[in-house]
């Protein structure tokens, strides 16, 4: 059995930098601070991401899951709509947090996993009157193959919403990818919006953490439902310091795993033809398992030396981050191309 050399599950394996490593290292062996923007690392990451999304404010949180969590709780802490499409996270892989919330969840029509502006104006238009809403937006969006919103549906959408009054949050985990398959700054991709959630630990390589960015006010307020939640780190330095190192040179980084994601669709496509992978927009490959037999392709493909992860029974995800090389794109498609092979020929194809 070849052993599993490339794990592309997640952005998340990728390789923590030696500098994120001694930063963490540097800044736990400071005197601890306590209170929140107290410790230099904290309030330097806090005013570098406020300048980056074009806030306000930053909070540190541990998770995005929480970062959303929290937003719904701003926005909707008597209860209200929220209004998603139908693969966001909210309602998927963080349904059942979303559930303790008690607030109802309305699904939208979407495009490639995106509400358009015509979906998002009638939901407002059908709300009850005085009813609380809160419209969700993700970019990208993990589950539609990392796919990008299109240019403009979010000022569309933003203008819609404050109309009428409804809350306007972005789920952006990734939006750092979006931001480099745009050519387009973080500030411009976040406009519009009353809150924005971002991961440092998944394309930027961070070792933990993630924020949630907006107005002062609802940053103050997110302060209080992230300790009361459980989110407040003490001490943050170490954290704080590892995610500023991340930081640097992370658009650089994201070019080339984005080149290097659709490099590897194109040699897959080669390999096995156009209806074998979704075209890739930013750093995540999807292909496409027409015999639904995602769960025996992943278990083949690490008998190839790559690691991937099963979405559903007809999809499987590779996740381009920096620990893929150049050259190892065609050592990927050969593996993909042989696990390919090795099932047909189980199944006798």
């Amino acid at each position: 059995m070849t052993r599993v050399e490339i794990d592309l599950r997640s952005d998340l394996m990728g390789p923590r930098l030696p500098k994120v490593a001694m930063a963490l290292h540097d800044a736990a062996l400071r005197p601890p601070a306590m209170g929140y923007g107290e410790d230099r690392d904290e309030q330097a990451l806090i005013e570098m991401l406020a300048a980056e999304l074009g806030v306000e404010a930053v909070l540190l949180v541990p998770t995005c899951t929480m970062a959303n969590q929290i937003a719904i709780r701003l926005y909707l802490r008597d209860g209200g709509r929220l209004a998603s499409a139908a693969l966001a996270h909210v309602v998927t892989v963080e349904g059942r947090a979303t559930a303790l919330t008690g607030v109802e969840t309305q699904v939208l029509p979407d495009e490639n996993g995106h509400p358009s502006p015509l979906a998002v104006a009638d939901f407002l238009a059908g709300r009850r009157s005085g009813e609380a809403s809160l419209v969700w937006l993700a970019n990208t969006h993990m589950l539609s193959a990392g796919s990008v919103m299109p240019a403009g549906w979010q000022a569309q959408i933003s203008t819609a919403c404050q109309a009428v009054g409804s809350a306007l949050h972005l789920d952006g985990s990734r939006l750092w990818n979006a931001a480099v398959a745009q050519d387009a700054p973080m500030f411009r991709l976040a406009a519009g919006c009353d809150t924005v959630a971002v991961s440092l630990n998944k394309a930027i390589g961070a070792p933990v953490g993630s924020v949630l960015a907006g107005s002062r006010a609802a940053i103050d307020e997110a302060l209080r439902w992230r300790d009361a939640m459980g989110g407040g780190w003490r001490p943050i330095g170490s954290i704080a310091a590892a995610a500023l190192a991340a930081l640097e040179g992370w658009r650089e980084r994201l070019e080339t795993d984005m080149a290097s994601a659709r490099a590897l669709a194109g040699a897959i496509a080669d390999r096995l033809g156009d209806h074998a992978v979704q075209p890739a927009q930013t750093n995540l490959i999807f292909l496409n398992r027409s015999g639904d037999d995602a769960s025996l392709f992943v278990e083949s493909l690490a008998r190839h030396g790559v690691k991937a992860l099963m979405l559903t029974p007809g999809t499987v995800r590779l996740a381009i981050h920096s620990g893929v090389r150049t050259r190892e794109v065609e050592t990927i498609a050969a593996a993909v191309a042989a696990a390919n092979v090795e099932l047909s020929a189980a199944n006798g194809v």
